[in-house]
């Protein structure tokens, strides 16, 4: 056998290896929603402020996204004990899936501002009242994980 197809052997035995091996990885989890997870800190005795804000402003507007199919569900969680240098709530947005959320972004504000009656400076004041009573200290996007 020549050199030149003797490597070429071995590299195609190597490929079929690789092929098979691949073929044979066991997936644990199907591909889920997408979340977002924002984490608040709500200031000390602000909680009747910010709840209040939540109950109105907050969720007429994801209901109207619930409504309008650019969000699937939304979640509040709060902790049951405060750490100062922690988060103690968790908002959470469900969406279908991440191709879909890019793709409403712009639709999705536009219902908003119309849902709130808000123009952008209506909008700044609402972040800076709130900014008095919570700070956010991320957001972060996540796959939901369906184990099998």
């Amino acid at each position: 056998m020549k050199p030149v197809a003797a490597k070429l052997a071995v590299a195609l035995a190597a490929l079929l290896l690789a092929i098979t091996a691949f073929a044979q990885v066991y997936r644990y989890y199907s591909p889920g929603s997408i979340w977002t997870v924002t984490t608040i800190r709500i200031k000390a005795g602000m909680d009747p402020a910010y709840l209040q804000y939540l109950d109105g402003q907050f969720k007429k507007e994801s209901d109207t996204q619930v409504k309008a199919g650019y969000m699937k569900s939304y979640k509040i969680l709060r902790t049951m004990d405060d750490v100062e240098s922690s988060w103690n709530m968790l908002i959470l947005r469900e969406f279908k899936s991440l191709a879909q959320m890019e793709a409403d972004e712009e639709k999705s504000d536009a219902l908003s501002r119309e849902a709130l009656r808000e123009d952008d400076q209506k909008e700044m004041q609402g972040y800076e009242d709130r900014s008095k009573v919570r700070e956010v200290l991320s957001t972060r996007t996540a796959r939901e994980l369906i184990l099998k």
